[in-house]
């Protein structure tokens, strides 16, 4: 029995391996792809990061070098000029961002790892995300070998390394605190369990001090209190457990409670105590807003609310359709659904056990009620339901129908089963390695960003859109007006105004009136009793024009193009309607088949007449208005109809040569003119840096 036992533990213990091996080459595979790329991928010998979030935790660990990075002080590099202690919207609510440990542990970590080692932290995310990623899959599997269903374990890890979404955010070289957002709350659950089911007095202490010490990681990495607060809620539901079972069904209640557990509370409670507190209060918030989508807009969101809401436009935000939320968490939907079922069994049967890590399902199944950005914590659960099916059958159902009623023929078969459960969801995740993850910023736009530190004042502020407002932090070293993390305000709408516009001077109005006045200004105006429009209007009339305090650079970089269709819709918004309109500039792979005509594969193999200015496709024809030409030293233009699309053919300065198809307004938009055109007015702009289709830098005349 004992050697049957023996090759039982090797054999999951096997599938385990697997599990682990398979989640971290998943994640390296990528690895031939940046080599083949390296010129792109690698700048000054390292590795860029690929995802937008990580500009923003690698600039922390920056800061923690450079010595700028002081806990409770204001962030410099964000949300310019709303960055100081002025910047109030009461006397209880601030705009100006500040530096935490809380949250921004892993910039912590890898800045000290760094400074050990001497390895930068561009390399150290580069080898060390892969393998963090899988550490879910060691909790879970700890966690039911612990409740003798191992392959629950195994198969709930494998899902959640390879899951879509949790791939997709702890991808190759993508620093962000979701590489451990699912193992730190499974291991608080582990021990937990661990704790409630230990005989020993010494092992209740050592459960409960590595307990409380992981809840204080998980906060100072996540910084998200009420997840704490939950978690610690379970804890007093398990020790109250038997208690309450005993009152409802009118038993002898006997309550057992001496100094030990004084000292385990204590242990529990006390390094937790300076956040804690916030806790409930966020948990009712985000239950009413994510359950129940009561909304409670603040203070700033009533202030603000006649300008556009930006949040439209982020797709993890987005809901997701049934299957397309299954399809987030595995490839295959049948073994989804049948993995969803099981988890409400598992739970079901396992309550008591599984207590401390239920909370984490009811986020998962937010996915399909708020949004796509809770699949990740979707993910282990399905496969843990997967698992659970073979228990169920062998385990609980078939001995009950009197079938496979020895324990022997009950192990062999969960083993077999099991393990072909094991494979078939192991090839439905192989298709996780068609998954790539690349770079959010190529190499040349990165030695772009340096000649923004090299070239421009240190006070010196980049105004561009948001997306790649944490990399500017980080590798211009220059402060931004808004980021990643500061897109939602108002702040963001006059940014898409400024380039959506004709008129450079309502633009170099627009760009004074949030370089003096910021959030904090706006507000006022909007106490005072001005409307949004009203605002816009008196912004357009210089009412509120002033010299330009700090060096403000407008910056264009490649990206915006694909994103012009959201800039465009933001920045033509109309407050009476409460719409904008959608932006369209087309940039389609082309061929030159005569000196004026060009055929466009990519359009349905339409042909550009640059003879009688048409567009033809098979069936119809579309009037061009205006070509342009620019050689990268003069601008040429022709002008066709009075209406029409406009076509544009540039050269960039490495002698390549990009088209793009404009349909009106966006013709006419600063953004074309400046960026693409390279068209500007010397009144207000000066053309600094010329790198189309890398980045277009123009300083703001002051």
């Amino acid at each position: 029995m004992r050697k049957e036992k023996f090759w039982e533990e090797i054999f999951y213990y096997i599938l385990f391996l697997i599990v682990l091996f398979f989640g971290i080459y998943i994640r390296f595979e990528d690895v031939k792809v940046w080599k083949q790329n390296e010129p792109l991928f690698f700048y000054k010998g390292e590795p860029l990061y690929s995802e937008y979030d990580s500009f923003y935790f690698a600039r922390y660990a920056l800061d923690m070098k450079e010595g700028l990075f002081k806990s409770g002080a204001i962030d410099n590099f964000r949300f310019f000029p709303d960055n100081s202690s002025q910047a109030k919207l009461s006397k209880k609510e601030s705009f100006a961002p500040k530096y935490s440990l809380s949250g921004h542990f892993i910039s912590f970590l890898f800045y000290k790892l760094s400074e050990i080692t001497g390895i930068s932290v561009a390399w150290l995310t580069y080898y060390l995300i892969p393998f963090l990623a899988v550490t879910v899959a060691a909790v879970l599997y700890f966690y039911f070998h612990y409740l003798k269903m191992p392959i629950c374990g195994i198969i709930g890890g494998l899902i959640a390394v390879s899951a879509p979404m949790y791939l997709g955010r702890t991808g190759l070289m993508r620093l962000d605190h979701d590489v451990l957002n699912l193992t730190l709350p499974f291991l608080v659950g582990y021990l937990f369990l661990r704790f409630f089911q230990s005989r020993t007095l010494k092992g209740r202490y050592i459960w409960i001090i590595l307990a409380s010490l992981t809840l204080l990681f998980y906060y100072l990495w996540y910084a998200h209190a009420n997840l704490n607060f939950v978690l610690i809620v379970t804890f007093f539901i398990a020790y109250f457990w038997d208690f309450f079972k005993n009152l409802i069904l009118k038993r002898r209640v006997i309550f057992q409670f001496n100094k030990h557990y004084l000292f385990f509370f204590l242990i529990l409670i006390l390094p937790q105590v300076w956040y804690l507190y916030i806790g409930p209060y966020h948990l009712y918030e985000q239950v009413k807003t994510l359950v129940f989508n009561i909304k409670s807009p603040t203070a700033a969101q009533l202030l603000f609310k006649d300008f556009p809401n930006i949040f439209m436009s982020i797709s993890e935000l987005q809901k997701l359709e049934f299957w397309e939320a299954i399809s987030s968490v595995i490839f295959n939907k049948i073994l989804g659904i049948t993995g969803l079922i099981g988890a409400f069994l598992l739970f079901l049967f396992y309550f008591r056990e599984l207590l401390f890590i239920f909370p984490f399902f009811i986020i998962g199944l937010l996915t399909f009620i708020s949004g796509a950005r809770f699949s990740m914590y979707l993910s282990p659960f399905i496969g843990l339901g997967l698992g659970f099916w073979v228990y169920f059958f062998f385990g609980r159902l078939f001995p009950a129908l009197d079938i496979f009623k020895e324990e022997r023929k009950q192990k062999l078969m969960i083993s077999l089963i099991g393990f072909l459960i094991f494979v078939a969801t192991l090839i439905a995740q192989r298709e996780a390695l068609g998954l790539l993850s690349t770079p959010k910023i190529f190499s040349p736009l990165v030695k772009d960003m340096e000649w923004i530190k090299e070239k421009t004042p240190k006070e010196a502020v980049i105004w561009s859109w948001w997306d790649y407002g944490y990399a500017f932090q980080l590798y211009a070293r220059r402060a931004t007006f808004h980021d990643g993390g500061s897109q939602g305000s108002p702040k963001t709408y006059m940014i898409a105004r400024s380039f959506t516009t004709s008129d450079p001077q309502e633009a170099w109005l627009i760009t004074s009136f949030v370089s003096n006045y910021g959030l904090t200004g706006l507000a006022k105006l909007l106490k005072e009793g001005h409307t949004a429009k009203e605002i816009m209007e008196n912004i357009r009339n210089s009412l509120y024009q002033k010299p330009l305090k700090n060096p403000v650079y407008w910056v264009f970089t490649g990206d915006l193009i694909a994103k012009f269709g959201w800039i465009h819709y933001f920045g033509s918004y109309d407050f009476d309607k409460k719409e904008g309109i959608f932006g369209k500039i087309i940039a389609p792979n082309c061929k030159l088949l005569s000196a004026n005509l060009i055929q466009c594969p990519d359009l349905g193999n339409a042909l550009i007449d640059l003879n009688n200015g048409l567009i033809s496709f098979s069936n119809n024809s579309l009037p061009i208005k205006t070509f342009y030409y620019s050689d990268g030293r003069e601008l040429k233009s022709k002008k066709f109809f009075d209406q029409g699309l406009t076509v544009e053919i540039v050269k960039t300065p490495n002698n390549q040569t990009g088209l793009f198809i404009l349909e009106p307004p966006s013709d006419e938009t600063l953004f074309n003119e400046m960026f693409i055109l390279r068209k500007y007015d010397s009144r207000y702009f000066e053309l600094l840096y010329d790198d189309f289709p890398n980045m277009v830098v123009y300083k703001v005349k002051p």
